[in-house]
């Protein structure tokens, strides 16, 4: 069978382990934050059901030693996304889980968007972006595949053990 390669844009990659180290937020200039706040108010008056709640943020990918990958993270609440509508401002990348389910007859699920997200209606694999881990938690591969476990429920009220979730790839988009 010929190799199926991702599609141009997207890098896949082979990773056994993936460590993620907690860092602060680069900060903003005074006039991206502005400008954030302005767009973020007004996507949130088009669409009330805007979450502001807390997500991790990707600042950066950096590989450690064979098939060992490490993920820099901040904390950061959907607010800031609102940076990739400000000419000039960089918007860190999502940290987001999916869950490719398959059916008893072969298919896979798909959910579409729910309203209060920026993409209503959208076509997607079950998941959602990453939160920050509570006071005293860490964020580890075992906590973000409770998530994605956590993201079945959310989305199709199908409960997964986490221990059954098989953690598959990291992808990075490009730009």
């Amino acid at each position: 069978m010929p190799e199926t390669l991702p599609p141009v844009g997207i890098d896949l990659f082979d990773v056994e382990r993936l460590q993620f180290a907690q860092v602060e937020e680069p900060p903003l200039s005074p006039s991206d934050e502005a400008s954030r706040d302005r767009v973020w108010g007004k996507a949130k008056k088009a669409n009330p059901a805007l979450f502001d709640g807390p997500v991790v943020a990707c600042s950066g990918l950096e590989w450690t030693g064979p098939c060992t990958v490490r993920l820099s993270w901040v904390r950061v609440t959907y607010r800031h996304y609102a940076l990739r509508y400000v000419p000039g401002a960089t918007a860190l990348p999502s940290l987001f889980v999916n869950v490719v389910q398959p059916t008893d007859d072969g298919r896979v699920l798909a959910v579409r968007m729910a309203p209060s997200t920026a993409a209503p209606g959208r076509w997607q694999l079950p998941g959602g972006s990453v939160e920050p881990p509570q006071a005293g938690g860490v964020l580890d591969e075992s906590a973000v595949v409770r998530q994605a476990a956590r993201e079945l429920v959310e989305e199709l009220g199908i409960g997964a053990a986490p221990e059954t979730l098989i953690p598959n790839g990291v992808v990075k988009p490009g730009r």
